[in-house]
This record gives C-alpha cells, structure tokens and sequence, in this order.
C-alpha cells in the first residue's frame, strides 16, 4: 500500500475529530479571505474617495513647474497634450488647471492658499470637491471675479457666501499683485486640511491678471500648469502612462526636426519635457496604504493559521499516543524512519489541505455576494464622512492573496507535523507493542 493511500485512510481512523479540524482549518481560511476583501474594499473606497475629491488618476506637468512651481512654467502645447489624452480610449475625463500661491485676506484674518484656477466646465466632471458644494454654488464659466472656498477656510476667514475677499500673488512679471473676489459658493471636501488651504477661482480671470493671457484669446483651454485625467481603472495605469509618454517623446522629436521656428523663446517652450505621474507618483502615501494593507492582512492571515496549527499539533499527538502499538509493529515488520516520517507528515498536510480548498471557496463566494450587495456600518456614517467615504463598503475578491495563504497553509502543517514525527521515531517497537 503507498504511504499517501495510507495516510489518507489513517486521518479518517476518527472521523468526527478529522472533520473537526478540517472544518476549523475551512472556517479560518474563510474568516481570514473574507477579512481581507473587506479591509481591501474599505481601503480601496478611501483611496477612490481621496482620488476623486482632488488628486485625480493621473497628472501632467511641465518639469519646470514640478521643480519650481514658478507661475511661468506653463505647460507647452496644451492643445497637443489634451487631444493626446482625447485619443487615449482610458482616459474618461481630463481637466487643465492653473496653481498659484498666494495669500488670501478677509476683515477678519489671513491665510495661506494654493488658488486652483479652474475651468467650470470640466472640472465637476473629475472632481467631487468642485461637485459638493453645501451653500451657494460652483464657478460659472467665464472670467468673473468669483471664488470658492473649502468650509474649513471661510470658518477661519470668519466669511460666507456673498462676502469679499483679497487675494494676493505674483504675477509673471514677479510684481505682486491683489484683486478682489466674491464668496459664490463653499465645498466640503474629504480632508479638513485641504479645505483650509484650497480654494477655486476662475481659470480665465486670475491668468488674465497674472498677465499669461489677453482678452482676445479664443481658446476653450488656453493656459494651464497641470492638466488632471481620470481612468477607467486607477489600478491598471501603466499602459496609459506609456502611451502618453511615448507621444510626448514623438512631439520632442517633431520639435527637433521642426525648421520653422518663429524665435528662441518659442523653441525654448516647446523644448520643455513633460512629466506624468499618476497617483501612487502624485500622492505617494496612497501607495504605501496599499503596501501596508497587504502586508498586515498576510500577517493577520499568519496568525489565524498559526492557531489552527496548534490545534492540528495537538491532533496528530493524540493520534501518535493512539497508535503507539500500531506504529511499533509496524517498525518492527520493516517500516524504516523515513517511511514513518514521510506517513506523520503526509497526514499532517492532508488534514490541513483538506480544508483549504473549502475555506477558500466560502470566502471567494462570500466576498463575490457582499462585493454586489455591500455592508452596511450603522452608528459609523459620521466618521467615515470625515474622510469622504460612504457607510456602506463593498468587499473585493482577493485571488492574488490565494496561492500565499495555500503556501502558508503547507510550511505552517509541515511545521506542525515535525514534533509528533519525531515524537513517533523515538518510539521503542518492542516497548511500543507492549501498550494495550
């Protein structure tokens, strides 16, 4: 008879205490699956929530202003870049933008702020900062002089809806510069820190005061320091990334061969190298998040299996005391050490692989079921509005985490079948067959 068939017959010796431990050995592999679904969904929700309340999928600038954040560095051929991105059948939505520094004064106080000139015909459509808007309303298209305010900063500013402000920068010429603004609406964004230091203008309006435009301009998009882009999927952007990439070295290329060049300045724009990040590059805490979570969710799935290799430990010891005499004759009638290695061992693994497979198809079940249906967290609505996130999360299936949970599922059995092989090796045989 091979040692396998008689392993296999020997764990079904005591079948309700086998069917014990493999259906505690099921139970942890689907409590442990389904966990990391959850945890994946619910990190996966924050990280699309911060995603779409300003960062955005991808992000292209100019290496200059990455470097400087100097208010010139404008992106060069933005007409090039956004029919680049308008070809690119992934990219869902895209919204050039401009940022300037400046400080920002009411009767009541003054602060630091990153103004984002925008334009409002697009950029609702890539953000949800510029959708909830919970008193007024959102810039209108044109080059008024409007403004929008997070809630934390008009709380500080002292300031509402249909108040003035003072905004005070640089213009391109490096002459400081103050205009007046209007209060047309306030945002409630997913971070309280970004509400206090971010606040909407007008595109058109503020780079026509910072001298990057003139009045006659007819462009949709003019002028912009980044230009934002959505993806159908934020986790599969590295195609996109190199097609743009790709393009910009083939628009470089174009340049250098180019003859007609009306001036050196001219040139010395279109020369300026791009550079595209997306949102791991752009927000590289968002990244680590995603490190992070799937490194503690093997390690939670490390303990869980641990216990259950203890109590596996504990089965096969009592069923080495069990079968002392057994396991004497059988030495004694030829059965060498590594055969009966081998055996405790292949018993070991089998009663902990029979329940893999069950535990690992409940919880891709499960996780398949709640991933459509959600699961509700009642009492917890308001915490998770701080960080911008529904109370309902959505599970994800895991397959990837599938293949490590199966190889930590042998080393742990292999682990644990090691003390009562060697517990069984040490036995006597004459001794062993004396036990009743």
């Amino acid at each position: 008879m091979s040692t396998i068939r008689m392993a296999w017959r020997n764990i079904w010796r005591s079948p309700w205490r086998s069917a014990v431990v493999i259906g505690s050995m099921a139970l942890g592999v689907w409590a442990g699956i389904f966990m990391m679904g959850w945890a994946t969904g619910l990190n996966d929700a924050r990280t699309v929530s911060l995603l779409d309340d300003n960062v955005g999928h991808g992000r292209i600038q100019s290496v200059p202003f990455e470097e400087s954040q100097e208010p010139s560095a404008l992106l060069p051929r933005l007409d090039a870049v956004l029919e680049d991105l308008a070809s690119d059948t992934s990219v869902t939505e895209v919204a050039p933008r401009l940022v300037v520094q400046a400080m920002i004064q009411s009767g009541s106080g003054a602060a630091p702020a990153m103004v984002l000139g925008v334009y409002p015909q697009v950029e609702p459509n890539l953000f949800k900062s510029a959708r909830n808007i919970t008193e007024g309303r959102f810039l209108e298209e044109g080059a008024a002089d409007e403004i929008v305010l997070g809630e934390e900063l008009a709380k500080r500013l002292e300031v509402g809806v249909d108040d003035r402000l003072v905004l005070t920068f640089q213009d391109l010429s490096g002459e400081v510069h103050s205009a007046l603004f209007y209060v047309v609406g306030l945002y409630d964004g997913a971070s309280n820190l970004l509400e206090e230091t971010m606040l909407y203008v007008p595109a058109l309006n503020i780079a026509q005061q910072m001298g990057m435009l003139d009045s006659t301009s007819t462009r949709v998009f003019p002028v912009a320091h980044e230009v934002c882009f959505r993806v159908k999927d934020p986790y599969a952007m590295k195609p996109t990334m190199e097609r743009l990439r790709s393009q910009d070295s083939l628009r470089l290329l174009n340049v250098f061969h180019s003859s007609r060049i009306e001036s050196l300045e001219q040139l010395k724009r279109d020369e300026t190298r791009l550079v595209f990040k997306e949102w791991r590059s752009i927000s590289p805490e968002l990244g680590y998040a995603d490190e992070i979570m799937a490194q503690s969710l093997l390690l939670f799935m490390t303990i869980i299996l641990l216990a259950m290799a203890f109590g596996i430990l504990n089965t096969m010891l009592m069923a080495i005391l069990e079968r002392t005499r057994e396991l004497g004759m059988l030495m004694a009638v030829g059965m060498n050490k590594r055969r009966l290695f081998t055996l405790i061992v292949l018993e070991t693994l089998l009663l902990s692989f029979a329940g893999l497979p069950i535990g690992l198809l409940l919880g891709h079940s499960t996780l398949a079921v709640t991933s459509q249906t959600g699961i509700t967290l009642e009492g917890v609505e308001q915490g998770l509005a701080e960080f911008g996130m529904e109370s309902t999360i959505y599970p994800v299936t895991v397959p990837e985490f599938y293949l490590p949970i199966a190889a930590l599922v042998f080393v742990l059995a292999f682990l644990s079948a090691l003390y009562p092989a060697r517990k069984a090796l040490k036995l006597n045989p004459i001794e062993s067959m004396r036990v009743l």
